[in-house]
């Protein structure tokens, strides 16, 4: 079940951290022209939240993946002894 989660978690960050670079690569070449300056603060403020919750979920999909991978490791040795 942890399993499930962790691969989620780790997908859907992994989409909103690809989805913030976009926006970085858009907001860069945004501050070249002219009309569209002023959407500039609002591309920026989308792309590093989008960054950043990106990257909280994929930690924490990698670190439930290992917490579950190391739970399941040791409830396997316990029924073993």
């Amino acid at each position: 079940m942890r399993s499930g989660f962790a691969a989620g978690f780790m997908g859907i960050g992994g989409i909103l951290a690809s989805f913030g670079a976009v926006i970085l690569v858009l907001a860069f070449f945004a501050r070249q022209g002219e009309e569209t300056r002023q959407q500039l603060p609002a591309m920026t403020t989308l792309a590093v939240g989008s960054l950043v919750v990106g990257a909280v979920l994929l930690g924490a999909g990698y670190l439930l993946g290992r917490v579950g991978r190391n739970s399941a490791q040791s409830a396997d040795e316990r029924s073993t002894a």
